[in-house]
């Protein structure tokens, strides 16, 4: 089935009794923090794009009060308020909150969906791709983080990433926090599904008969079989807006802008000292003191740096830029 035919929400739960009520329920919850009202001409910092990694670098950038930080984000700063119904990720692919990326036509693969292109989900809007991923809380390999130090990305080794995965951290469940790799108290709530599929004992079970363990998938091995976390607060989607905007949506240095395009990174020279962007019909250049910070995504940060002149020189050439 080609999923970008596919409905925003699925028929079921669009037409069910229940959704005024849960509606009701998720209204009660904050899932967005307020918007900027005004801009000022200059920031110390200023951050584009306000996805999973930008939301947590301009958080915590203003919590130092003695410095300004501007978030642009071309989504719109609240996401509708079924996106935080658990397990729906995949029913906002092709819609508002999803830049609707496609991949190239593809020769020997993608025979099942429209014109053999695969849809590339990217979020779109303040906590970017946490709005619509699985919420599936899982760290990585280990090893993934030691090769990266030893080819060179010095302070990115797997003992020097692990604190930061505690501070973000706030675990529900005892039994993982029990075993030293898990923390409470931060930002991004992580916990098992209240609910779980009858086919998952039988699973657990065989896996036990066959000698598997049952692990942590997070914590020193993951080879085995584990009970999932998910990235889940009070039975609601936890984005990492959610998890470090809305907490500091009141701090008078920080301004967040929803629905601003950024066109291009201005530089003086080779230091880049502003950014360029559309907004409510009008276009801004605002300066920054101190950093541009490009958390865009990975395919529009790579745009944006090309349409600021830093890329193949053939390409920009090819483009006049």
């Amino acid at each position: 089935m080609d999923l970008a035919a596919e409905r925003a929400y699925p028929t079921p739960i669009a037409n069910s009794p229940l959704l005024p009520l849960l509606l009701i329920s998720l209204a009660t919850q904050r899932n967005a923090p307020r918007q900027a009202t005004t801009i000022r001409d200059e920031y110390d910092y200023i951050v584009v794009g306000g996805g999973s990694a930008g939301s947590v670098v301009a958080s915590r950038l203003s919590e130092e009060p003695c410095v300004t930080v501007l978030l642009l984000e071309a989504g719109a700063t609240k996401p509708p308020l079924i996106n935080d119904i658990p397990a729906l990720g995949r029913y906002f692919w092709n819609t508002d909150i999803d830049w609707q990326f496609k991949t190239e036509r593809q020769k020997h693969a993608a025979y099942l969906h429209s014109n053999k292109q695969v849809i590339w989900p990217s979020g779109k809007g303040l906590g970017g791709s946490s709005l619509l991923n699985a919420m599936l809380y899982v760290r990585g390999n280990h090893e993934d983080y030691d090769n990266w130090e030893a080819q060179g990305a010095k302070g990115w080794g797997y003992k020097d990433v692990f604190p930061y995965f505690l501070k973000l951290e706030d675990n529900q469940d005892p039994d993982y926090l029990a075993n030293g790799y898990h923390a409470s108290g931060g930002p991004i709530s992580a916990k098992k599904p209240e609910y779980e599929g009858e086919i998952k004992n039988p699973i657990r079970e065989a896996a036990q008969q066959m000698g598997y363990e049952i692990l942590d998938s997070n914590a020193a091995r993951q080879t085995g079989f584990y009970d999932h976390q998910g990235s889940i607060r009070n039975g609601q989607r936890c984005s990492t807006a959610k998890g470090y905007l809305v907490p500091a949506e009141n701090r008078t240095n920080l301004d967040i802008v929803g629905g601003a395009w950024a066109r291009k990174v201005l530089f003086d020279g080779t230091k880049a000292v502003g950014v360029q962007f559309d907004y409510q019909n009008s276009s801004y250049e605002i300066k920054a003191r101190r950093e541009v910070i490009m958390s865009a995504g990975t395919t529009n940060t790579a745009q944006l740096l090309m349409l600021s002149g830093i890329g193949p020189r053939d390409h920009l050439e090819e483009f006049n830029v």
